[in-house]
């Protein structure tokens, strides 16, 4: 499995020739694999969770077809091997804006809502990643509501 990453970084992320390109797939990448592991946190498998990730990959980082699902893909096999969320969101601080930052936690909100209820492990996973990505707390709880009003309104 480590091996399997460690080839998909080579070829994708071509790490010995950075590239505006590599960068781009890489924070695909960590996106992927954050929000798969959101998906995960209350220990049920919801298939509307998982059709809204596809859509916001696929219209956030405009992929499809084969390129999405081998992004998923790796993204699964990364996120069941991870022993902590670093690798993804250290990614994820040096290349995106405070701004996509925050739409980010707008997407773990409206996966953590696609089932129609928060779960608390849902709900700790999001200010877990919050933090790490340095986000303010009160960002935390700003998104979460402006999520929750628009899906209630």
């Amino acid at each position: 499995m480590l091996s399997d990453i460690k080839k998909f970084f080579e070829e994708k992320l071509q790490l010995n020739e950075p590239d505006v390109q590599a960068t781009n797939t890489g924070i695909e990448y960590a996106t992927a694999a954050l929000l798969i592991e959101l998906a995960k946190s209350d220990f049920e498998e919801d298939e509307l969770e998982r059709q809204l990730i596809v859509a916001m990959l696929r219209d956030t980082f405009s992929i499809d077809g084969d390129d999405l699902d081998e992004l998923i893909t790796r993204a699964e096999t990364a996120s069941a091997d991870a022993s902590d969320l670093f690798q993804f969101t250290s990614l994820i601080n040096e290349h995106y804006s405070n701004e996509q930052k925050i739409l980010l936690l707008e997407n773990f909100w409206k996966v953590a809502y696609a089932d129609g209820r928060l779960d608390k492990y849902e709900e700790t996973f999001i200010r877990k990643i919050a933090g790490l990505l340095h986000l303010p707390a009160a960002e935390f709880s700003k998104t979460k509501m402006r999520v929750k009003e628009s899906l209630e309104g």
